[in-house]
C-alpha cells in the first residue's frame, strides 16, 4: 500500500489543475487514471471530439474566464500556453432570433470588456493546447510530491466519520494494487466512477439537446468577439480563434451549437454534402454577420445533459468538476466551475482558513498535510461552491426552457425581459461580473 496526502482521480484539465495545485503546496499527491487525458470524457459516454483533425485545430475549446486564468497563471499553467493559440474575447454580441430560420436577428445584448473594466471577457483555448501547459507543468512539479499512477480505480473504502485525525481513505487499483489517502479528490467527469463507489446520489437530466462542434474560417473579422444566437434553432455560439495568419480581412471560429435533435439527426445524416450542408445552415442563423464559411475540422458531436449531486462530500472525500456538477455549453462556464472547485478547495483544504487565502494568493509556501482535512473543513468548501454553482445551473436550466417550446403569453414574456436586459447597462454589468468570477 502507498500512501499520500491527497489522491487525485481523474487526469483531464480539472483533476490535473487539483494535484498541481496539491503538489505546488508541499503535498504527497497521487494522479490516478488511464494515460489519455481524455479518459474522462470517456466515462461520461460522451464521444469526444477528434483534437488531431483539421489541420491542427481542436473542435473543442473552452472560453476561460479571468478567475480561471489566474488560477493557472499562479500555478505556472497559463505562461506555458502559447499565445499564438489563445484568443482573447473582448466583445460578446447575443442574438434573440425567432423561428428555426433566424435569418434576422432581433434584439442584441452587447457586453464588452471596457464596460465590465476587464482586461478581456474571457480566453478561447483549444483543449490540447490546454491539456498540454498542464502536463508540461505537471513535469516540473517538484518529483517528492507528485507521483501519477496509470491505472484506473475500482474499490473505494472511507472511513465512517473523520473522528479521528488519523483517518484515510482506500482506493483499490485495477489490475493490482492499493493506495492510501487522507483526501480523495474525484473529478473523473460526468460519469464519475468514484461518485457511484463513494454512494454520493445524483440527478442527471438530458437536453433535448445534441452539441455539434466544428471550426471555420470566415469571410469577415470576428475582431476579438463572440458571437452567440437563441432561437427555435437551439443556440448557437461562434467563437474566435486566432486569425493573425490569415489576413485579408478573414477570421477565423469556432462553433458550438445546442441543436435540437431533427437538426442533429440532419446533421449527421447530411453525407458527402455534409460539410456544405452545415456551412451553410450556420450561416443562415448567423444572419450572415461573418459573411461566408468554410469548413476546416469535421464537425464532431456529443449529448447533452445536466447532472446534479445533493452533496459533494465524504469524510475524506471531494467531488469536483464535471463529477459534482454538469452545465450546458451555451454561456461556456463548464470548464470555469471547475477551476473554481479547485481553488475554493485549495484555499479551504490547505490553508484550513479563507480569509488568509484570500490575503495570500500564491501557492508557494504552504505546509503538507500532516491530517486529514477535518468534516467541518469540507463543508465549508461544499457551502462556499454550492451557490455558485446553484446560480448557474438555475440560470442555464432558465434560459434552456425560455427558448423551447412556450405557450404564447410566455413568449411575450421572455421578450420583453431580452429587451430589459438589452437596454440596461446595470444589468448587464452584472452578468459580466458574474461571468469573469
Amino acid at each position: 500500500m502507498s500512501a499520500f496526502d491527497a489522491v487525485v482521480v481523474g487526469r483531464a484539465a480539472i483533476g490535473s489543475v487539483a494535484a498541481l495545485a496539491f503538489a505546488r503546496a508541499g503535498w504527497r499527491v497521487a494522479l490516478v487514471g488511464p494515460g489519455s487525458a481524455d479518459g474522462e470524457r470517456r466515462n461520461d459516454g460522451q464521444t469526444p471530439p477528434d483534437a488531431a483533425a483539421g489541420g491542427g485545430w481542436d473542435q473543442r475549446v473552452y472560453a476561460l474566464s479571468p478567475a480561471s486564468r489566474a488560477l493557472l497563471a499562479d500555478l505556472g499553467v497559463w505562461q506555458l500556453l502559447d499565445p499564438a493559440r489563445v484568443a482573447p474575447v473582448h466583445d460578446m454580441r447575443i442574438f434573440h432570433a425567432a423561428g428555426r430560420t433566424g435569418a434576422k436577428p432581433g434584439s442584441e445584448v452587447h457586453l464588452d470588456a471596457y464596460q465590465g473594466r476587464v482586461e478581456a471577457l474571457a480566453w478561447i483555448v483549444e483543449n490540447r493546447e490546454l491539456q498540454a501547459a498542464i502536463d508540461r507543468a505537471l513535469t516540473v512539479a517538484p518529483p517528492k510530491t507528485l507521483t501519477r499512477v496509470d491505472a484506473q480505480v475500482d474499490s473505494l473504502t472511507l472511513p465512517e466519520s473523520m473522528d479521528s485525525a488519523r483517518a484515510t481513505a482506500s482506493l483499490g487499483l485495477a489490475g493490482g494494487g492499493t493506495l492510501a489517502a487522507r483526501l480523495v479528490v474525484a473529478a473523473d467527469g460526468g460519469g464519475s466512477r468514484l461518485r457511484e463507489l463513494a454512494g454520493i446520489d445524483h440527478v442527471a437530466r438530458d437536453y433535448d439537446q445534441t452539441a455539434i462542434v466544428a471550426n471555420f474560417e470566415t469571410e469577415l473579422p470576428h475582431r476579438d468577439c463572440a458571437w452567440q444566437w437563441f432561437g427555435g434553432f437551439g443556440v448557437v455560439a461562434l467563437l474566435p480563434l486566432p486569425s493573425g495568419d490569415l489576413g485579408h480581412g478573414r477570421g477565423r471560429v469556432s462553433l458550438v451549437w445546442s441543436a435540437p435533435q431533427d437538426e442533429a439527426l440532419r446533421a449527421q445524416s447530411a453525407g458527402e454534402g455534409r460539410d456544405a450542408w452545415l456551412a451553410a445552415r450556420v450561416q443562415s442563423m448567423t444572419g450572415d454577420l461573418l459573411g461566408g464559411l468554410r469548413l476546416i475540422t469535421p464537425p464532431a458531436t456529443f449529448p447533452l445533459r445536466t447532472v446534479r449531486c445533493r452533496q459533494v462530500i465524504k469524510p475524506t472525500f471531494v467531488l469536483i468538476g464535471d463529477a459534482a456538477h454538469t452545465v450546458h455549453p451555451m454561456a461556456g462556464q463548464g470548464m470555469n466551475l471547475g477551476f473554481g472547485d479547485v481553488r475554493g478547495l485549495i484555499d479551504h483544504v490547505i490553508d484550513r482558513s479563507p480569509v488568509q487565502a484570500l490575503a495570500d494568493r500564491s501557492f508557494a509556501g504552504r505546509s503538507p498535510a500532516s491530517t486529514a482535512p477535518d468534516w467541518l473543513t469540507l463543508r465549508r468548501y461544499e457551502r462556499s461552491r454550492r451557490e455558485p454553482v446553484a446560480t448557474m445551473q438555475l440560470a442555464l436550466d432558465g434560459l434552456y426552457r425560455a427558448f423551447g417550446d412556450l405557450p404564447t403569453p410566455l413568449v411575450g414574456l421572455r421578450d420583453l425581459g431580452w429587451e430589459v436586459v438589452a437596454r440596461s447597462p446595470w444589468l448587464k454589468r452584472r452578468m459580466i461580473a458574474h461571468a469573469v468570477s
